[in-house]
């Protein structure tokens, strides 16, 4: 699973928290200047699952976590 590509921008959903409230977002975040840098990979039943970890993730309330999908083959 390690070497799945991830699938394109357009397919994420963006995570944040900010004072304790979780923002969600369709579609990729809007700033162009930042770049993926790593990832978590979770095994999840589905997207709602995959947003709740996004969200207790600490880097959701100093920034903005993406969630994508993987290409399935």
């Amino acid at each position: 699973m390690d070497s799945s590509r991830l699938q394109p921008t357009s397919a994420g959903t963006t995570v944040r928290v900010a004072n304790g409230k979780t923002e969600v977002l369709d579609g990729p975040y809007a700033e162009t200047k930042e770049q993926l840098g790593g990832y978590y990979m979770i095994d999840v039943p589905d997207l709602d699952a995959a947003l709740s970890w996004a969200a207790r993730c600490p880097g959701a309330s100093h920034g903005t976590i993406e969630v994508r999908p993987l290409w399935t083959m």
